[in-house]
């Protein structure tokens, strides 16, 4: 979850947050202010899951359901919808099925100048137009290099203009989720790691699978389908106001809490960490299904 032992001068043992993890929630939750203050609409998305109760290690690829839906205070946002069988890993969604829903589910149905919340799971940090990799034909590599004006003379070998883009292919990097979005008046912001309880979403996904677990003696895809698209319209703008309001009291309270954290960072003792404790500038990227 992002924390790691760290000793106070009073020889007493605390848990920490890992600083870059602090910074990427203070950064979120400052940039989420000011979309706010600009008055714009914030919509939170996400996957859920739903897999058949079983007792071996994997359930059959045929027995697991997913969701993908967005919403705001004002409730759901109508004909976003997708709930379908899925044969993917449990812990993600395929590339194909969520930009098919993002372009014709969620933003034909947006409202202007939205501001679409997500987390960390794997499409969301899809590239537009990677770089070339290491292994790329040399034409590729030089193409890439022309296209970008990156100099590098014709003597260089594919190493040397790997380096030339592994020094540069974070100045041009774009992520095809932020460009579908923006290119269509919307702007996207990314809920740190480790954070589920920023994205209000969460609560209802919640109370959607306790529904269907209720409805379902045993596992069917059609009637789980139908049971989640029963309690998504059961779910109205009075009970997402409820989450989202949940949620400002939740964000208010990490706003209030960075100053007391700061004051008990001065208290502890220079360079100790637990000897299993990853690098303070380490950073883990996990799945979405680890995120929560």
């Amino acid at each position: 979850m992002g924390f790691r032992w760290k000793r106070t001068e009073d020889k007493n043992r605390i848990l920490i947050e890992k600083s870059n993890i602090r910074l990427k929630r203070i950064e979120y939750l400052f940039q989420l202010q000011q979309y706010c203050e600009q008055g714009r609409n914030i919509v939170y998305s996400d996957e859920l899951y739903l897999e058949r109760a079983v007792e071996q290690k994997a359930a059959s690829k045929s027995q697991r359901v997913v969701a993908i839906h967005a919403g705001s205070e004002a409730g759901f946002i109508p004909n976003a919808l997708l709930v379908a069988e899925s044969h993917d890993d449990y812990s993600n969604i395929s590339d194909d099925v969520y930009f098919d829903w993002l372009q014709n589910k969620l933003i034909p149905n947006l409202p202007p100048r939205s501001v679409v919340v997500v987390d960390t799971a794997s499409p969301h940090d899809k590239e537009y137009d990677p770089a070339p990799s290491s292994n790329a034909k040399r034409s590729d590599m030089t193409a890439w290099l022309d296209q970008k004006g990156i100099h590098y003379t014709p003597d260089m070998y594919k190493p040397q203009l790997y380096q030339l883009i592994n020094e540069n292919k974070d100045r041009f990097k774009i992520l095809a989720l932020d460009k579908m979005l923006t290119d269509s008046g919307h702007d996207v912001l990314r809920i740190p790691a480790h954070h589920p309880d920023l994205n209000p979403i969460e609560m209802a996904w919640a109370a959607i699978k306790t529904y269907v677990t209720s409805k379902t003696k045993e596992f069917n895809v059609s009637k789980v389908n139908d049971f989640v698209k029963e309690k998504i319209d059961a779910i109205g703008p009075e009970e997402w106001k409820k989450m989202c309001q949940e949620v400002r009291e939740i964000e208010d309270s990490y706003r209030n809490n960075e100053l007391i954290i700061d004051t008990l960072s001065e208290t502890i003792v220079a360079g100790d960490m637990d000897s299993s404790s990853e690098s303070e500038d380490s950073d883990t990227s996990l799945s979405s299904d680890e995120d929560k």
